[in-house]
């Protein structure tokens, strides 16, 4: 039997080959572990963020003894929101910014569905035509925090918006990495759930 030369300097195609496939499947692990990481953080900033907004319209309403308006803006494809902001609503009817508009992370977004996002869904208050607002259109949102940190939402309902990540948009198929910022029409306060 002819004897097999294997040369100490170098590989066979066939481990490269196994080497390479290796290599394939951990970068492909990575991408997924990657893109999950960063979903998660979009998702906890997201609900970070909204919650701090509610926590200040609450606050600014009762320490300025004046009403504040909390706008939820669409996203671009209009089956999500992405943004909200805090106005004044003040007793001549003007509503000037009493902040600037708070952007989610862009892998981050206000789920729209009934179930979800009561705010945006069942609330169907929207508010009046705005020249100063270059956000506003048929899809915003608002509610109103009352000078007593109280809001001008049903007392019988429930109150949330819940946070999801941009890419998992299946509403029959409801991810399981998610972020609801409930509000309490009563008090005005806020809670955060998180899986």
């Amino acid at each position: 039997m002819p004897r097999r030369h294997v040369s100490p300097f170098g590989f066979t195609l066939l481990e490269l080959i196994v080497a390479m496939g290796i290599s394939l499947v951990l970068v492909c692990l990575s991408v997924v572990g990657y893109t999950r990481f960063i979903e998660s953080t979009a998702i906890d900033s997201g609900a970070s963020m909204v919650n701090d907004a509610l926590t200040e319209a609450r606050q600014d309403a009762v320490t300025q003894n004046n009403m504040v308006e909390v706008r939820f803006y669409a996203a671009t494809a209009g089956n999500a929101y992405d943004a909200l902001q805090l106005r004044w609503h003040n007793t001549d009817g003007t509503t000037p910014a009493a902040a600037p508009a708070i952007v989610l992370p862009t892998a981050a977004v206000i789920d729209a569905t009934t179930i979800h996002s009561s705010l945006v869904t069942t609330n169907t208050e929207a508010p009046a035509s705005d020249a100063t607002d270059p956000r506003l259109n048929a899809l915003t949102r608002c509610f109103h925090f009352l000078p007593d940190g109280s809001t001008d939402l049903a007392a019988t309902g429930k109150w949330m918006v819940t946070i999801r990540a941009l890419s998992q948009s299946n509403p029959a198929n409801f991810p399981a990495n998610w972020a609801c910022v409930e509000i309490d029409p009563l008090t005005g306060r806020t809670q955060v759930y998180r899986p």
